[in-house]
């Protein structure tokens, strides 16, 4: 009986805390939604980007609007996003346009991000598509990551621009200063081979590389691996050549995977162990590896 009464009381201040936390939230959000209407653009802002993660996009849109009205790029940029995805208010392009425009105006990146996105991506706006490089420009220019990288791409890939891969490594390697990691990869694909003019630099993509792994991009730790085992940019190391394709393949990549795998069956760098190696090949062909599953179906046979 006394353990009981001791379960209820626990049990009542507990839910009292849950009940206590989510007036005070709200009252939280009441309170900066206030000052937001005032004035104050940065609790616009905040509580916007409260309302966004609970889904209440129609208090987001509200909060939004009146930061964009204060001429906060970030809160156009919200607003554009808003309007694009149609959340809390009907789905519009054309507004999104609009909001993106002035977001960009106001020298915020992201906004340039997604209004060069638009352009790229929307049939309704494939007459401006030759102008996505320049807002991605502007975009890089006002620190946003995603902005360069997406510029080096069109770079190496000659979308909407001629190839240049000076550029693209030059775009690549703004991003993955700004922890973009797919950035550093990038990088490190361009600097490991010789393509367009330019000459490989292995020690640069080593590094490339690396700082790819270190921002949990899978392939990078695979690409880091390979440069390990063949002695790219630094001397040959099976060992630590194993140990970033099983970081790639804990990240999910399939090569990776498959890398691990074939390590582990012939004890490269790893110990050697038929049985981890297999569950390693499962990994990889579960991913899509079609080398991996054909071995996996060998290892069973013999």
């Amino acid at each position: 009986m006394k353990s009981n009464s001791i379960q209820n009381y626990l049990l009542t201040i507990l839910l009292g805390s849950c009940l206590s936390f989510s007036v005070s939230a709200d009252e939280e959000n009441d309170r900066w939604t206030k000052l937001c209407e005032k004035g104050d653009v940065s609790y616009c802002n905040l509580v916007g980007r409260k309302f966004i993660a609970t889904g209440d996009y129609q208090k987001a849109l509200s909060v939004y609007k009146e930061a964009c009205s204060h001429n906060s790029g970030e809160g156009c940029s919200w607003l554009g996003n808003l309007y694009m995805n149609g959340q809390g208010i009907r789905k519009s392009l054309r507004k999104a346009n609009e909001f993106f425009i002035k977001s960009c105006d106001l020298q915020y990146g992201e906004g340039c991000l997604r209004l060069a996105q638009l352009y790229e991506e929307s049939f309704e706006f494939e007459q401006y598509r030759s102008k996505a490089p320049d807002f991605y420009s502007k975009g890089c220019s006002f620190g946003n990551a995603e902005a360069c990288m997406n510029l080096g791409a069109l770079y190496s890939e000659g979308i909407s621009v001629d190839v240049d891969l000076k550029r693209a490594v030059k775009y690549f390697n703004m991003a993955c200063g700004n922890k973009n990691g797919l950035g550093c990869f990038n990088a490190g694909e361009i600097y490991s081979q010789d393509d367009y003019g330019i000459r490989h630099d292995y020690e640069k993509a080593l590094d490339s590389y690396h700082k790819a792994c270190e921002l949990a991009v899978a392939s990078g730790c695979t690409a880091l691996g390979l440069m390990y085992e063949e002695g790219k940019g630094d001397a040959p190391d099976n060992e630590l050549a194993a140990s970033y394709y099983k970081i790639a393949c804990n990240l999910k990549d399939p090569d990776g995977c498959l890398y691990i795998a074939e390590a582990t069956e012939k004890g490269e760098g790893v110990k050697k162990d038929p049985a981890l190696a297999m569950e390693f090949y499962k990994s990889a062909c579960n991913l899509g590896q079609i080398k991996a599953c054909h071995n996996s179906t060998q290892f069973v046979q013999n």
